[in-house]
């Protein structure tokens, strides 16, 4: 909580770190190993979903620290330390 406070890029911190290690886990790696397992027939509703799903997981993760480094470099230009 400290750190929270003491940083005010520290939302940008979460969503950059977030999205390295959130959204593998809990978005495309389940889809990706429920593929794997259960073998849905190709071009099914399901595989349909599972690969949007994984598609999706893969964007978030791309962009997310993009988003996250945006917000700390827009937030530490002109930061001063507790101040």
């Amino acid at each position: 909580m400290v750190i929270a406070i003491c940083f005010p890029f520290f939302g940008g911190l979460l969503s950059f770190f977030g999205g390295f290690a959130f959204a593998p886990t809990s978005y495309y790696l389940p889809c990706i190993i429920w593929l794997i397992i259960c073998k849905p027939k190709r071009f099914s509703l399901t595989w349909f979903i599972n690969w949007i799903c994984i598609v999706l997981g893969v964007l978030l993760m791309v962009l997310s620290p993009i988003g996250g480094l945006r917000s700390i470099i827009v937030s530490a230009k002109d930061y001063k330390f507790f101040s």
